[in-house]
């Protein structure tokens, strides 16, 4: 059997994808799974063992109607059995229709309701999700016999997510930045949207460098790693002892990841770096304003932070609040945070 899965971006989106493929190879061991992914987004499933090929589409060139026809002239030569369409958007149809004939069934997963979207969008309603995405992913593989299953959130696993990383690069990262100790914590301001962006990561990093002491032992200093794009550069600013390091835009993907994985507590808002501290079982502290946490199930080593007046009012997040909701991130303390933080510091 062999298998071509459609899902061309954002960061956390791709690595939501992997209980679905895992969920393919348990049920079809000797299946092929090809992936086809955005440039700007492959790190999120590149180096995964399950796939076979791992199909590079240029981001700038979504539009290109030659360079279209040619990715899907080369895909036709592979004769799929089923083209899993875990995007479902303009692009994605293009390239699942065009392979869809007799042999080749084209499975796309059933999105939120479309007069939600409506409502949602037009501030008319807040927003609930109907179920978690990995649940909504698992409706593109009712062909294939394979049903979503939550044995994953009785166990605690959360969403059971997949991030791989190259051996040989994790060892000279962590060498590099000494970092097994992992007495180290990891904040990542950035989000896609600006109503995502949770406003006082600086003041927080102030605070714990200002109580060291409840996070280290022997006069040893506590570090403070800052990742994200270039946009995020100089929203935790460096101190004068070199406590925070700021790598935003100084290195990629994966390497965020190892800084993950070995980190005493990670920082996060609704974004990429979420998804990838969960992958590599961080204990993860994530902050939800306008979007709904209920699109995900979350892992025992993942807390909330949330403003409990504020209910989700948003699908993806906004350039701006509404007046109504105004107080969304801002009403979340870093008193708040930080309590929540030292409370499970050694749990």
């Amino acid at each position: 059997m062999k298998i071509l899965i459609i899902r061309f971006s954002s960061f956390g989106d791709v690595v939501l994808t992997t209980p679905v493929i895992r969920a393919i190879k348990e049920k079809y061991p000797e299946a092929v799974i090809d992936f086809i992914v955005y440039n700007t987004f492959s790190e999120a499933i590149s180096l995964n063992p399950e796939i076979r090929n791992l199909v590079i589409f240029d981001k700038k060139k979504s539009k290109d109607r030659n360079y279209i026809k040619d990715i899907i002239n080369k895909l036709k030569t592979e004769n799929y059995d089923y083209v899993i369409d875990l995007h479902s958007k303009f692009l994605s149809r293009i390239i699942g229709k065009s392979l869809e004939n007799k042999n080749t069934q084209y499975c796309r997963y059933k999105k939120r309701k479309w007069w939600k979207t409506i409502l949602v969008k037009a501030k008319l309603i807040t927003y609930n999700a109907d179920c978690t995405i990995v649940e909504s992913y698992f409706t593109a593989l009712k062909k294939l016999g394979i049903s979503f299953s939550d044995k994953n959130i009785k166990n605690g696993l959360g969403d059971n997510l997949e991030f791989y990383i190259d051996r040989k690069m994790e060892e000279e990262f962590l060498k590099k930045y000494n970092l097994k100790d992992g007495s180290y914590f990891v904040l990542a301001p950035g989000a896609s949207k600006f109503t995502k962006k949770w406003p006082y990561y600086h003041e927080l990093a102030k605070k714990i460098l200002e109580n060291e002491s409840k996070f280290v032992k022997n006069h040893e200093k506590l570090r403070i790693f800052v990742i994200g794009g270039k946009e995020d550069v100089n929203v935790v600013k460096a101190d004068g002892d070199g406590q925070v390091i700021d790598l935003c835009g100084k290195i990629s993907f994966k390497e965020s990841g190892i800084l993950l994985k070995y980190s005493k507590i990670a920082v996060v808002n609704d974004s990429g770096p979420f998804h990838i501290a969960r992958a590599v079982k961080a204990k993860t502290f994530v902050f939800f304003g306008p979007t709904d946490s209920k699109l995900f199930s979350f892992e025992k080593s993942t807390f909330l932070l949330n403003n409990p007046n504020c209910p989700p009012h948003s699908l993806y997040g906004d350039d701006k609040f509404p007046k109504k909701y105004a107080d969304c991130m801002t009403g979340i303390s870093v008193e708040t945070v930080f309590e929540k933080i030292a409370k499970e510091y050694d749990n």
